[in-house]
């Protein structure tokens, strides 16, 4: 499989077309455990459903801290921040299927009007888990399964390319109609998510919520554009325009970390792309990513990936 690249505004908007303009839903299978194949934080304006075949995944959703065994699944609403990552070292596939809400049905309908809107206009919404623990969820897991089968087997290749073929519970079917039948999937998926809107979760409502998001996409954009400098504290906080305190807040509301554990985290991985891709040796790759030490880049390097970069590069 190619190396993942994910096109992003300085916004974090993710630039890509999820399918096309005359069936826009797109089948992926994210392979999380391949390094460098981490899903980074985006957002789109598109609906997502994410099961977990194997492994285990760690999800930011806003900003809530998710983890997700083999079964289990998320929805995702228009416009939710979100990134995934696995957990440990094991095999980790996970099929999702990303596709606009007019996919269901037209802006200017009563479908649209009466059982859309009112979910992806929920602003405590930004995500559902589908742990499979209740009928409903378990139903909609269902539903995906046949809508995944389907769309591996004739669905086109997305704009990131082949992905590895996965075995469903459900078989596909026969190529005529499977449109219909992924359209009908995914309506029965929506139809249960409607009527149970009531049993869900909802994320408590922030104050200048789009305030604190328009932060810490500032904040991170200035990281992943400096980070191969000498960054402080005091320089992420200006990227926002807000104190040091302020930045933390943020850092720690969305992410669960501070703004100098996020850029020392960025540095590893983009350590871990130059040690995968090119023949620099490791002192220089630590100067690269803005380590003075190679010493503490080693140190911290193992730390997040139990492995020396030497014993990296040589896997």
């Amino acid at each position: 499989m190619e190396e993942f690249h994910m096109p992003l505004k300085e916004n974090f908007q993710e630039l890509v077309q999820h399918g096309k303009a005359d069936f826009p839903i797109q089948y992926y299978v994210n392979s999380l455990h391949i390094a460098g194949n981490s899903v980074p934080l985006h957002w789109h304006p598109n609906l997502e459903f994410f099961v977990v075949h194997c492994g285990m995944v760690h999800i930011q959703a806003g900003n809530a801290d998710i983890t997700l065994e083999v079964g289990q699944g998320i929805f995702l609403n228009t416009n939710c921040l979100h990134s995934y990552e696995s957990v440990g070292k094991a095999p980790c596939y996970c099929p999702n299927v990303v596709f606009q809400p007019e996919f269901i049905a037209p802006v200017n309908s009563v479908i649209n009007t009466h059982y859309v809107m009112p979910l992806t206009l929920n602003s405590q919404l930004p995500y559902v888990i589908l742990d499979g623990k209740s009928g409903w969820t378990s139903e909609i897991l269902e539903c995906l399964d046949r809508v995944f089968s389907m769309l591996q087997e004739y669905g086109e290749i997305g704009r990131y390319g082949e992905v590895p073929e996965l075995r469903f519970n459900n078989a596909p079917g026969t190529r005529e109609c499977f449109e219909i039948r992924v359209l009908r999937e995914i309506s029965r998926a929506w139809e249960i998510l409607f009527t149970h809107r009531g049993e869900m979760e909802l994320a408590p409502a922030v104050k200048n919520e789009h305030v604190l998001q328009i932060r810490m996409q500032k904040m991170i954009g200035f990281i992943q554009e400096h980070y191969a400098e000498d960054v402080s504290l005091q320089d992420i906080a200006n990227a926002a325009s807000i104190s040091r305190s302020e930045a933390s807040r943020c850092f720690q509301s969305y992410l669960h970390t501070s703004p100098v554990s996020y850029l020392l985290k960025y540095r590893v991985e983009r350590s871990m792309q130059l040690l995968r891709d090119g023949n620099m040796t490791v002192e220089a790759v630590a100067l690269e990513c803005g380590f003075s030490s190679s010493a503490y880049f080693c140190k911290l390097f193992r730390s997040h990936t139990g492995m020396t970069p030497k014993q990296y590069r040589s896997k």
